[in-house]
């Protein structure tokens, strides 16, 4: 009986769902065994739904959960108010310290755990992304111009010729009753001109704040001529140079077309041309609202040259032997202008049109040059030269010089259309200002001693008697030039 109670007590300790010999119930072990069963396996199902449900948050561009990705990184740009920051050593131990952590699990990363693929520079500012940015301003700009000036008028403000009656006391002086001014004592005037100019531009940073421009422009070299003509027959018209008289102290005149002796043709020219370059440093000081403005500074130089030209020729009518009395008279006048300049800029934009101003104040030196040259031929009585004519006398030949100090102000006005980004027609005004020049007819003399003129005393040679006049001295006056401009602009 032991032996068959030791073998049930070891069945039981086997087998607890057996009954033991003491008659007790083993379906109550049972029974909470399974209890205890169920409810860990309904824990684990439960705790399995909430981590299943917590995991369906996509991921941001860029994370992989676990693993190692060799794909380049890309940084999520960040936004405000979710700014977040991590801290961390790159192990993927990184904590998100922000102020909406609650909303964000840890998983939710603008950077992947894996330390190889966070790029230093990025990771510390991750860049904001702008859609539709504005291109780069353009940098370089090309601008030829065709350019219609007038200009002011040449001054001449001497007579030269009249025309007389050879029944006055003096035939062709100034105050004689048939007396009269034919050529002189009014100015030139100068047609419009042509001419171009050109304009060329870089600025140094891709903000425009610092350029450079250059300028350069001409107007053409017209020539404008004046005559007058008689032909010597009976009853022709006189011809003759005024002049007043030093030595007698009267007004006196010179035949030039004398009727029934000596025909006679005057005929004065003018020559003009201006040209200029400018040089300035740009710098932006306002830029918004389609509203640009420019300051400059830099350089100016204006060339301005005018040739005036006095020539007559008088040949002998019959029945007087063939012969020819010729003169000629050149007056050149150079200025040359050197200054420091300053000026502002103002550009607006509406739509595919702009309108832009400018005003530039150039203040220096202009070096004025007044060069006198002429001569006398003739071959009546033999081949004969004589240094000088009627205007030019060796007292006043030669170069004489003059610096003058002087303001060159300019205003452009222009009006543009944008065929393309980068091309653009324009039509715009333009005004220039020399407060300083030398012009040749400012420098002829009315008063003329004839002693030393072979062209008046008909002496070859002459000798100067009495005061040495005309002089040779500089005299200035101010000058003009505006008109129309057409360009066309490329920039890049």
């Amino acid at each position: 009986m032991v032996k068959n109670t030791n073998r049930l007590s070891i069945i039981q300790d086997k087998h607890p769902f057996v009954k033991p010999a003491n008659g007790r119930d083993i379906s109550s072990i049972e029974r909470n065994v399974m209890r205890f069963i169920t409810l860990t396996c309904f824990g684990l199902i439960l705790a399995g739904s909430l981590n299943v449900s917590a995991q369906n948050v996509v991921p941001p561009p860029g994370f992989v959960p676990g693993g190692v990705d060799d794909s380049p990184a890309t940084p999520m740009p960040l936004s405000p108010p979710d700014q977040r920051v991590y801290s961390g050593t790159g192990d993927g131990s990184e904590v998100y310290d922000g102020s909406n952590s609650n909303r964000y699990p840890n998983h939710e990363r603008a950077y992947p755990r894996n330390p190889r693929r966070i790029n230093p520079i990025t990771s510390i500012s991750p860049p904001v992304f702008v859609a539709d940015a504005e291109p780069p301003l353009p940098r370089v700009w090309f601008r030829p111009e065709a350019l219609l000036w007038w200009s002011k008028s040449s001054p001449l403000p001497v007579p030269i010729v009249t025309a007389g009656s050879v029944s006055d006391a003096i035939p062709g002086a100034l105050g004689q009753p048939s007396t009269s001014v034919v050529l002189g004592n009014q100015n030139i005037g100068l047609p419009s001109q042509g001419g171009g100019r050109l304009t060329f531009g870089f600025t140094f940073d891709a903000e425009q704040s610092w350029g450079i421009e250059g300028t350069y422009f001409y107007l053409s070299n017209p020539t404008v001529a004046q005559g007058i003509y008689s032909d010597g027959s009976q009853g022709s018209a006189l011809l003759a140079f005024p002049y007043y008289n030093p030595l007698t102290g009267t007004e006196s005149a010179s035949p030039i077309a004398y009727p029934g002796s000596f025909a006679g043709n005057a005929v004065v020219t003018l020559q003009s041309l201006l040209q200029g370059t400018d040089v300035n440093f740009l710098h932006n000081i306002h830029y918004s609202n389609n509203i640009r403005v420019d300051l400059l500074g830099g350089f100016r130089y204006v060339n301005f040259q005018e040739n005036l030209n006095f020539s007559t020729d008088s040949p002998n009518v019959a029945p007087n032997p063939p012969a020819f009395f010729q003169t000629y008279d050149q007056f050149n006048v150079q200025n040359n202008f050197y200054g420091g300049q300053l000026g502002v800029r103002a550009s607006y934009d509406v739509a595919r049109f702009f309108f832009n101003t400018s005003g530039k104040l150039a203040m220096g030196s202009t070096f004025e040059t007044v060069t006198v040259n002429g001569g006398t031929a003739t071959n009546a009585g033999g081949y004969a030269t004589a240094p000088g004519a009627y205007l030019s006398q060796p007292t006043n030949m030669g170069t004489a010089t003059r610096n003058q100090f002087a303001v060159v102000p300019e205003m452009n006005l222009n009006v543009g259309f944008r065929l393309r980004p980068w091309a653009s027609i324009i039509v715009g005004y333009s005004f220039l200002y020399i407060s300083s020049v030398a012009r040749p007819g400012d420098q002829i003399g009315h008063v003329i001693n004839p002693s030393q003129s072979s062209a008046i005393s008909n002496n070859f040679p002459a000798a100067l008697t009495g005061p040495a006049l005309p002089g040779l001295n500089v005299h200035n006056t101010d000058f003009w030039a505006q008109g129309l401009n057409f360009a066309l602009e490329f920039r890049f």
